[in-house]
């Protein structure tokens, strides 16, 4: 029998220690041309201002996506009305990674600090980002890594509060080649790649989060077609 790609995705994210709310948003959004994108923003700071701000900001893009406007398009439009309103004073990382079907390909579109994690066919690589925050400058432009859409890719991308782990503890930086060996190798489901990236992380702040930290996980793999059922499920653990 012929297989077909199954797209897993999946997220876990959590506070700063002793916040009330994370400052980081994660939404995903069905595309009008099919597909679906995940987006995922950091406000600057942390508690209920960054949460404003990171609100605020993704519902521009899901609405820019949901008009069927290009992702590339969606990162600078949102970059745009952050400028236009805080005036430079105010800067916010950016994650936008979609699986388009019309183009058979991943796309990952952003204005970040924090390093992407690819794992393909069991290689993993690392991939700077070569364009900061958006919100400090007029003319920022988004970095875009087109990826192609077949079984064995798996990408990962978090925000700063993952990289800047352990520096209360004075530990060294993160090794995100071991990392992306530790925690994307495997069969398992993309929820397992988010949660053990989130959970080192806690680990290297002694489980008191420094920052806010937010990971989204793809993974394509081959199975047996069956009836074409989405399924989604999340946890929200109440304080």
């Amino acid at each position: 029998m012929p297989t077909a790609l199954t797209i897993d995705v999946g997220f876990a994210k959590t506070e700063k220690y002793a916040s009330r709310e994370s400052g980081d948003t994660v939404e995903l959004v069905e595309r009008p041309g099919g597909g679906f994108s995940i987006v995922m923003i950091d406000g600057q700071g942390s508690g209920k201002a960054a949460k404003t701000l990171s609100l605020l900001l993704s519902s521009k893009a899901v609405g820019l996506i949901k008009e069927g406007v290009r992702d590339g398009v969606v990162a600078r439009a949102t970059h745009d009305h952050l400028f236009a309103f805080r005036h430079g004073r105010v800067s916010a990382t950016f994650d936008l990674l979609s699986v388009d079907m019309q183009t058979k390909s991943i796309v990952v579109s952003r204005n970040a600090e924090s390093p992407m994690l690819i794992c393909d066919d069991g290689v993993h690589r690392v991939v700077p980002v070569d364009s900061g925050p958006m919100g400090r400058y007029q003319w920022t432009k988004p970095a875009v890594v087109e990826l192609p859409m077949k079984a064995g890719m798996r990408v990962a991308l978090f925000t700063d509060g993952i990289p800047h782990s352990g520096r209360r503890a004075v530990l060294p930086p993160i090794d995100f080649v071991a990392l992306a060996e530790a925690t994307m190798r495997g069969g398992g489901p993309a929820s397992e790649i988010a949660e053990a990236i989130l959970q080192k992380a806690i680990e290297r702040d002694q489980g008191r989060p420094g920052d806010d930290m937010a990971v989204i996980a793809l993974s394509i793999v081959e199975q047996e077609p069956d009836m074409l059922i989405r399924r989604m499920s999340a946890q929200f653990p109440m304080a």
